[in-house]
C-alpha cells in the first residue's frame, strides 16, 4: 500500500488530496473510535460514581438500620420500664383503695358505735329521771313520777331519733 501512496503521490503531485482520498475512511474510523472511546471512559467514569453513590447508599442504610435497631431496643426497654410504673401505680392504686375502704368501715362503725352510746346515754338520763326510789311507786294506777319536777307528766319511753 505504501508503494501504491508514492506512485501515486509522483503521478498526482498531492500528498493532500491523496491522503484524502486514500485515509479518509480509516482518519474517519479513527476519529470515530476515538469517540467512542472517550464516550466508553465517560460511561466509565458515570458508572464509577453511580457505583460509589450506590456504596455510599449502602452504609447509609446500614447505619439507619443500626439505629433502628438501637432505638427499638430503647423504646422497648423504656416500655418495660414504664409497664413496671403503671403496675407499681395499679398496685398502690389498689391498696389505696383497700386502705380508704376499710377506712370509711372504720368511720361508719365509729358513727354506729357513737349513736348507740349516744341513744343508751339518753336512755340512762331519761329512765335515771323516772327511776322511782319511793316505797309508794307501785301505785294501781301507774307509776307516780318519782320526782317533783315530773310531777303532771305521764311516763312515756324515750323515742329514738329517725334517719
Amino acid at each position: 500500500m505504501e508503494t501504491i501512496r508514492i506512485i501515486l503521490e509522483l503521478v498526482l503531485g498531492c500528498s493532500t488530496l491523496l491522503g484524502f482520498l486514500l485515509y479518509g475512511k480509516a482518519n474517519r474510523r479513527i476519529k470515530n473510535s476515538q469517540a467512542d472511546k472517550a464516550e466508553s471512559e465517560a460511561d466509565k467514569a458515570e458508572v464509577d460514581r453511580l457505583l460509589a453513590e450506590i456504596e455510599h447508599q449502602q452504609k447509609t442504610v446500614e447505619n439507619l438500620l443500626d439505629l433502628n435497631n438501637s432505638l427499638s431496643s430503647r423504646l422497648s426497654s423504656l416500655n418495660a420500664t414504664a409497664d413496671k410504673h403503671i403496675d407499681r401505680s395499679r398496685e398502690l392504686s389498689d391498696r389505696l383503695y383497700k386502705s380508704e375502704t376499710a377506712l370509711n368501715e372504720a368511720n361508719e362503725r365509729i358513727i354506729r358505735l357513737t349513736e348507740e352510746r349516744d341513744w343508751e346515754r339518753l336512755q340512762k338520763e331519761h329512765f335515771k329521771g323516772w327511776r322511782c326510789e319511793r316505797h309508794d311507786c307501785q301505785d294501781p294506777r301507774g307509776p307516780l313520777p318519782p320526782r317533783d319536777k315530773l310531777k303532771g307528766l305521764k311516763y312515756e319511753p324515750p323515742k329514738r331519733a329517725v334517719k
